[in-house]
């Protein structure tokens, strides 16, 4: 057993609720609604990435990687999102580079979160904490980018109506 186990437990209980909401469909949801819930999810998620443990890397079987129709079917879920395309600046602190605007995705977002804590899942419920511990953080400056954009496009967006 991991000497961060309890931590390592904590976080992968998130993972299961971020995972399992993208598994959901949500279809039935008034968008305002929806959106202060993607919202949530986001901002829970990207919280508990600050608390996975800084754990040594350890050797574990290969991880999964979540196909096309799962992507599919995470987009088919998160239909209710008020809209899909958003512009984003890739290096907003780079004062002196390139500012061109590039479009981000809200479903490539909570696809690519998904894919990176369903893989940690898959490798911690086998019984690899730490080596799911060691991905999860290694992965969090990609799926905690994902967050943080799709979270800055969903609150700036204004609501119709």
């Amino acid at each position: 057993m991991s000497q961060f186990q309890d931590q390592i437990d904590s976080f992968a209980k998130s993972a299961e609720r971020f995972v399992s909401w993208c598994d959901t469909p949500h279809g039935h949801e008034l968008a305002a609604a929806f959106k202060r819930n993607a919202l949530k999810e986001l901002s829970t998620i990207y919280v508990a990435g600050f608390s996975i443990p800084d754990v040594e890397f350890v050797d574990s079987p290969e991880f999964p990687h979540v196909d096309n129709k799962a992507r599919k079917a995470i987009a088919i879920n998160l239909q209710s999102l008020p809209f899909q395309y958003y512009w984003v600046v890739f290096n907003p602190s780079d004062l002196e580079g390139d500012h061109s605007p590039n479009c981000g995705d809200l479903f490539d977002d909570f696809q690519d979160i998904y894919a990176d804590l369903h893989n940690g899942l898959a490798t911690y419920n086998e019984g690899y904490a730490d080596a799911a511990a060691f991905y999860w953080r290694q992965m969090f400056v990609h799926w905690g980018r994902h967050a943080v954009e799709a979270m800055y496009a969903l609150q700036t967006h204004q609501d119709e109506g």
